[in-house]
């Protein structure tokens, strides 16, 4: 799949112009985008070893992004709590590919969905009770 240079643009403004709040749900994005992807080659062409390997390559490498972005000097145990959690599914994803088992990165999915979705509810509760402006990434990611 090529990606036009107008949607490479495109892509590059909305990622230059989001805020670190908004770069996380990207990131989660790619990591649910990349999973599936996985999850429908090991299931559909299972001897696909390297478009499998690729691909949850690239959700590790999300997973390693979450891991990053978070604040462990923060006085909170909720920055550790997450790094297990996104270190445990980047575990799962390598044993995934390693062993070339579709149901430990199916099993993720949910996780991961709801996850995202638990940052897009703190963020539209953060902003609703904070200043305009006020940026939740320099709290928490």
């Amino acid at each position: 799949m090529t990606v036009s240079n107008a949607n490479m643009r495109y892509l590059e403004a909305s990622i230059n112009s989001a805020t670190p709040e908004e770069l996380i749900i990207k990131i989660y994005d790619a990591l649910l985008l990349f999973a599936r992807q996985a999850v429908e080659v090991m299931e559909t062409r299972p001897t696909d070893i390297q478009g499998r390997h690729d691909l949850l390559r690239r959700a590790q490498r999300a997973c390693a992004l979450l891991m990053g972005s978070l604040r462990l000097d923060l006085d909170s145990e909720i920055p550790g709590n997450l790094f297990r959690i996104y270190e445990f599914w980047h575990h799962q994803l390598v044993a995934a590919n390693m062993q070339g088992d579709p149901q430990k990165v199916r099993e993720l999915l949910p996780l991961i969905a709801g996850m995202r979705e638990t940052w897009v509810e703190a963020i539209k509760k953060y902003r609703a009770e904070t200043k305009p402006g006020t940026q939740l990434g320099a709290l928490v990611c």
